[in-house]
């Protein structure tokens, strides 16, 4: 069944109900259906099939446009609105775009003479976070979020009536609970930015069960700001590994509501699970029922390159004239005998020191279960006798001592090579949209040096 057809369902059934609460507005479920028309009628001049660009920030203005290019069936492709124009242009050239849609309602038309072909099942088009060059487009299709939302029925409580995902909703977990809360009859709730007392405020005033998806910065940003989560059942955190301290905290702090994390790519969608640590806290839990992993270039503890395959995943790369069954998923990864799916770290953060492989994930993790450590990166240094060295950057209240990093790693079972040979305390980190540390752009400052990165001590 589409995605277009179950929102469809919902909206003959719910009618009056508020589907989207933003801030201080909200819209029902027919009066988003009824404006969505108005603006697929302005869309209707253009082909079936064309692609359609979008950038509005506002969520609610944006799942209009977002209808209305379905009601067509046009392929809406989701920009970022933090790209530059500069950027966004590029993506509408190299992909043959031919209508855009900016943040002022405007409609440009472009009618490139190159077009994509496109399968009819095709969803919409997202793009890649493009942290370390040009975002790729890839194709999600409607089967793949259907049944993605069958594996969320089964973790998720059966009282919850509103999901909250305060992320950029272009990105794929914020956008993949606004339209699996649609799509089941259930109200969202958003945000242009998160704000984590401006939420709890909206929050409050709307009294049933919800359930959260969320990244582990935002849940540390809940904890800090002792955010009231009486009405909250549920919350799945992905984007980044759990930190146990932050887990245990926030347990502590929350024991009614389940901490279900969860691993995902944009690509892959589900991958594996972990329900209140009920699987190894240092895992990121079991695989999905329908998912299978493959690993290349393993080293001797079987640590390689992570391929999975499910019926949840995407369909392709846009402009790709091979689709490929097996998904790269770009991560350090080895399964136990338990099924359970450990993470070491992005392929490209690997430090080699002397011939030994780092994998900085794994120490960060580790780092984050001391008391004067509240975020740490990883990152690489050249060195001539050693090829690299292991720097680590983190924020925190007070500085932590080379002694006591080396004494918590070996307590840890890690051994001396991965211990880092710099220290560095930073008063703030610098982030993506989705609320991820930006690894690649901390590194880069750190390389350089100078004004900017003086600004972060």
């Amino acid at each position: 069944m589409k995605i277009l057809d179950l929102i469809k369902e919902q909206v003959y059934l719910k009618q009056e109900v508020k589907a989207i609460y933003i801030e201080n507005q909200s819209i029902s479920f027919r009066e988003l259906w009824n404006e969505s028309e108005i603006l697929a009628g302005k869309l209707k001049q253009y082909p079936e099939n064309i692609m359609v660009g979008i950038a509005i920030k506002h969520p609610i203005q944006f799942m209009k446009w977002y209808i209305a290019t379905l009601m067509n069936n046009q392929i809406p492709c989701v920009f970022d609105v933090n790209l530059t124009g500069e950027k966004i242009k590029h993506l509408i050239d190299i992909y043959y775009i031919d209508v855009f849609i900016a943040d002022s309602n405007t409609i440009s038309y472009f009618n490139h003479s190159n077009h994509n072909n496109i399968s009819n099942d095709t969803l919409h088009i997202g793009f890649t976070s493009g942290t370390t060059g040009t975002p790729k487009a890839y194709m999600r299709n409607n089967d793949s979020w259907v049944k993605s939302f069958k594996y969320n029925e089964k973790l998720m409580q059966d009282n919850t009536q509103v999901i909250v995902a305060p992320g950029p909703h272009a990105h794929s977990l914020s956008l993949y609970a606004m339209v699996y809360a649609l799509c089941t009859g259930r109200g969202f709730i958003g945000q242009c930015k998160f704000n984590a007392q401006s939420l709890e405020k909206v929050m409050n005033k709307i009294k049933e069960q919800k359930t959260m998806f969320i990244v582990p910065t935002m849940l540390h940003s809940l904890l800090n700001y002792k955010v009231n989560l009486e009405k909250v059942n549920s919350v799945f955190s992905s984007g980044a590994k759990l930190s146990n301290t932050i887990f245990q905290t926030f347990k502590k702090e929350y024991p009614q509501i389940d901490v279900i994390e969860f691993f995902g790519s944009s690509e892959a969608s589900f991958i594996s699970y972990n329900i209140n640590g009920n699987a190894s806290i240092e895992s990121v839990g079991k695989l999905f029922p329908s998912v299978k992993v493959k690993f290349t270039n393993q080293d001797k503890d079987k640590v390689g390159i992570l391929y999975v395959k499910s019926d949840m995943t995407f369909s392709g790369y846009l402009n790709d004239e091979k689709f490929e069954e097996w998904i790269k998923i770009g991560d350090w990864a080895s399964i136990s005998e338990q099924n359970e799916l450990f993470l070491y770290g992005r392929e490209s953060d690997r430090v080699i020191i002397g011939g030994k492989n780092i994998y900085p994930e794994s120490i960060e993790q580790n780092l984050l279960n001391s008391k004067e450590i509240d975020e740490a990166i990883i990152i690489s240094e050249k060195h001539n006798k050693f090829g690299e060295i292991a720097v680590l950057i983190y924020k925190g209240q007070e500085k932590i001592s080379y002694l006591k990093v080396k004494e918590l790693l070996l307590e840890c079972g890690l051994s001396r090579y991965e211990i880092p040979s710099k220290l560095i305390k930073v008063n703030k980190m610098i982030y993506t949209t989705s609320g991820k540390i930006a690894r690649h752009k901390m590194k880069i400052l750190y390389d350089i040096g100078g004004e900017e990165w003086n600004q972060l001590l």
